[in-house]
């Protein structure tokens, strides 16, 4: 929208214009002083008032009480008897107009030769002061185009102005409504994820536990730092990269501690952070899923996990063997499902994610652009 100070120099700049108009229309030939015996005229100042008048109280009454309230009847009605009021006062004629050609006509009275000039033999001025004739009388016209047209315009631009004002103000409360939507639904979907993940993993502490496992302590460390990760920084929409994988490699190794001999590992990490931001636990989801669906203590199955930054770049890469669960698979298509729809709350169309399952593998490669 336009500041303040920029609208004022555009409603200056558009009566100056307005200004102009009269005085063109009222002598084709001015003289050089002529614009400003106009502006020093009160009659002048009265018909700008009226004009003025008309614009500001459509713009500012008129059109938010009525028009955009849907009374059109009324508004109708207004413009109708405004437009016969101008008709019948002719305020340009009456005001302007007859005004000036009246002292035009004066001047042109002071400027004929005394009669006697001629009898004494000697010219009293230049030819055409000598025959100019006795102006007559100004006669009123029956229809004043004038004032109808410019009552027309400025009606008309007032209608423009407040409509477009309108519409952006319509616009910027769209773009609100719709950024509030989108974090109320990006807050559902954490919401959504956190509790699930903290779930599991305080399940994988507990199983530690139950067996007086030496490696009960560390997990229940990394645990803490993984929560209040959680709670402390993953609140925004995006965290720096470093954190993210920190919290990563604590969660691959609290998972570790429950894998059996069947079930192999590859988890890696290459490149720099750089500073890059990430949307928080999104690859957390990815990397779950893999762990809750591609581990068993029965079939051979392998987990693979890469993660590489290039300059502003994240590949991510996961890799797990379907294990048959038929009776969660629900529950984990609304996780991925909730991270899709955060992604494109959050990137837009800066990311690229690719999920496939073959019967045999679940593959996900995501690559995002980094914040």
């Amino acid at each position: 929208m336009l500041k303040a100070k920029n609208l004022w120099i555009i409603h200056l700049l558009g009566w100056i214009l307005f200004m102009s108009l009269p005085l063109t229309i009222v002598s084709r030939d001015p003289s050089a002083d002529f614009p400003f015996v106009v502006l020093q005229s009160g009659w002048f100042w009265l018909f700008f008032f009226v004009y003025a008048t008309l614009f500001y109280g459509n713009l500012e009454l008129l059109i938010p009480k009525l028009y955009l309230r849907q009374h059109y009847v009324a508004y109708a009605l207004i413009f109708t008897a405004l437009l016969l009021l101008i008709f019948f006062s002719k305020p340009f004629e009456r005001l302007i107009f007859k005004q000036f050609r009246h002292e035009q006509q004066g001047r042109e009275v002071r400027l004929e030769p005394p009669r006697d000039a001629f009898r004494m033999g000697r010219p009293a001025g230049p030819p055409d002061e000598r025959i100019r004739p006795m102006p007559g009388p100004v006669r009123e016209r029956a229809v004043d185009f004038v004032s109808l047209t410019l009552f027309i315009v400025v009606w008309v631009i007032a209608m423009a102005i407040r409509i477009s004002r309108e519409w952006r103000q319509s616009e910027r409360r769209a773009i609100l409504s719709e950024a509030e939507k989108a974090h109320a639904e990006l807050s559902f979907f954490k919401a959504q994820i956190n509790p699930h993940f903290l779930f599991n993993t305080l399940n994988n502490i507990y199983a530690l536990a139950v067996t007086s496992s030496a490696h009960t302590a560390p997990s229940i460390l990394k645990l803490s730092q993984m929560m209040r990760y959680i709670t402390e920084e993953a609140t925004e929409n995006y965290v720096p990269l470093e954190d993210e994988l920190a919290c990563l490699e604590n969660y691959v190794a609290l998972q570790k501690l429950r894998l059996s001999a069947k079930t192999s590992l590859d988890f890696e990490i290459k490149g720099q952070s750089g500073g890059s931001k990430i949307a928080p636990l999104i690859l957390m989801t990815f990397v779950e899923n893999a762990f809750k669906y591609g581990v068993s203590n029965h079939r051979e199955s392998v987990i693979r996990i890469a993660i590489e930054t290039a300059g502003n770049e994240i590949l991510f890469f996961c890799q797990n063997r379907i294990i048959e669960r038929k009776r969660d698979e629900d529950r984990a298509g609304v996780g991925i499902l909730n991270t899709q729809k955060r992604l494109d709350l959050l990137y837009g169309d800066a990311y690229d994610l690719d999920i496939r399952n073959d019967g045999e593998f679940f593959t996900v490669n995501l690559k995002l652009t980094g914040r």
